[in-house]
Order: structure tokens, then sequence, then C-alpha cells
């Protein structure tokens, strides 16, 4: 800030080439007024500072001294005001040494001021907001009646109507419970296999076991592991078959829903002796 008013300092001693003259009093009442003007912006005391520049300014008319008091304004954080002087300097002198400067500020304060920024003119006016909706009724009106403190509001409309809730976004808790029940279903059939591996060691053992080599002291642990696991295998493995067919079914029903908004449908599970499956009822 002290390169602008020192700036300002040096051009209120030459005249505008619009206007007359100044005589060497004026000169030297205008130069000792922005001294003073500076002066007190470094000391905090803008106000003051603003003052002293308008009096430069009515003595000798120089178009930065009305940037200075934009400034000053904007330390003293009064937007409006300091944006006038801005946009007075850049009307006053569009072409002189501070006018990135003050068309920057200028930006600034516009959008500070909640103002929409043109940047062909950065001090265009604001055009007003277009007024706010009415509340809404409910289609119902009220009155008021009486006078003073006896006046009385009549009516049975729902002033206070909240708003209506968002739509229901139908089918997504399938989505998320078709993926949960898939998931499951994978890991079932991933534990099924585990135990297929487990039951087949136990068959090779058996099988390959050759004759008239001794059988392992634990041979009957051997083939009731086996066993216990070729159970377990077949149990995880329809499980999990189950559960994955499910989690895709549920899963595409919940997509349908969450598409078109149908709430009707049905899953029923199918057991027969060779396999497990499922029953989809409904329309989706």
């Amino acid at each position: 800030m002290g390169k602008l008013h020192a700036l300002a300092l040096v051009l209120v001693t030459s005249s505008a080439a619009a206007q007359p003259a100044p005589s060497p009093a004026q000169k030297q009442q205008a130069g000792s007024l922005v001294k003073q003007a500076i002066a007190k912006s470094q000391g905090g005391d803008h106000a003051t500072a603003i003052e002293l520049y308008l009096q430069a300014y009515a003595l000798i008319p120089q178009p930065l001294l009305l940037s200075n008091i934009g400034s000053e304004y904007q330390q003293e954080n009064k937007s409006v005001e300091a944006l006038k002087y801005f946009c007075k300097y850049l009307e006053a002198d569009p072409t002189g040494s501070n006018v990135s400067y003050a068309t920057a500020q200028a930006k600034t304060l516009q959008i500070q001021l909640g103002n929409k920024v043109d940047d062909k003119d950065v001090c265009k006016p604001k055009t007003a907001p277009p007024p706010p909706p009415p509340p809404d009724t409910g289609g119902m009106g009220s009155a008021t009646t009486g006078t003073g403190s006896d006046t009385q509001v009549t009516g049975t409309g729902d002033l206070a109507k909240p708003p209506a809730p968002p739509p229901e976004q139908h089918g997504k808790g399938l989505e998320y419970a078709g993926l949960g029940i898939g998931a499951a279903g994978a890991i079932g059939l991933g534990v099924g296999v585990y135990f297929g591996f487990q039951a087949k060691s136990a068959s090779d053992t058996i099988t390959n076991h050759k004759i008239g080599d001794p059988w392992p002291a634990n041979i009957k642990q051997i083939e009731k592991d086996g066993q216990s696991d070729e159970d377990k295998q077949v149990t995880f493995m329809i499980a999990g078959g189950a559960a994955l067919a499910a989690g895709a079914v549920i899963y595409f029903i919940g997509h349908a829903r969450a598409s078109s908004g149908e709430e009707h449908a049905s899953i029923a599970p199918m057991v027969t002796p060779n396999s497990v499956g499922l029953a989809v009822g409904g329309s989706y």
C-alpha cells in the first residue's frame, strides 16, 4: 500500500490533463493532505485517512486518489464503499497505472458482496434475484380477523407443511443383500473344494496302497476322516452353490426394482433329490 500512497503523493503535485492547472498553493496544500493521509493510514486510522484524501481530491481531482480511498474503505471492511471508489477510479482513468490493481480489488469485493462478477465490466450493477416462491399452503389460505390484541388467525391451510420426503429408491436393499448372500455362497464353495481335496487325499492313500505293504497304524482314522471330509464337501458345495444362485437372483430382482419401482416379487427354495435351487415369482 505504501507504493500506492507514494505514487499518489507524486501525482497529486501535477495537474490532471482535463483539469485547469492548480495553483502552487493548491499543490502544496494537497500534497500536505496526502502526506497526512498516508501517516494516518499507516497508523490504522483509515477513517481519517479517507477524509484527508477526499479533501486532497477536492483540491486536485487526481484519479489515483480515488483508488487510495477505495483501499482505505477496504481496510475498514466497508465493501460497498470500497467498491464504489475503485469503480470511480476505473471510470475516471480507464488506462491508468493502477487499473490492474483496482480491477482485481473490485472483483474481490463483488464476490464478497455475493454479486456475480462480469469480467467485461467488474463494476456492473448486481442483478436483483427473483423473489422466492410463496409458501405451500396446500391450496387453502388463511385470513386474519379482529384488530389490536384481539387479532386471530383463521383457516385450515397447513402453513407449516413439511417438504415431501424424497422417493424411496426401491430394490437397493435387495441388491446389497444379493451381493452379501452371493459372497457367502462363494466362500461356501471354497470351503467345499478344500474338504474335497482332503477327502481325495485320504482316498488316494487307501487306493494307492501297495499289496503286501503293511497298512498304516491309523488307517481306520484316515478312512473315517476321508468319509467325513467327503460329507462336508457335499454339504458345503450344495449350500454354497445354492447361496451363490440365490444371491444372483436376489441381486437382479433388486436391480429390476431399483429401475422400475416394482415391489412385488417372491423367492422360494426348491430342493430335489439331485439339486438345490430357487423359484422366483412376481413381475420385475
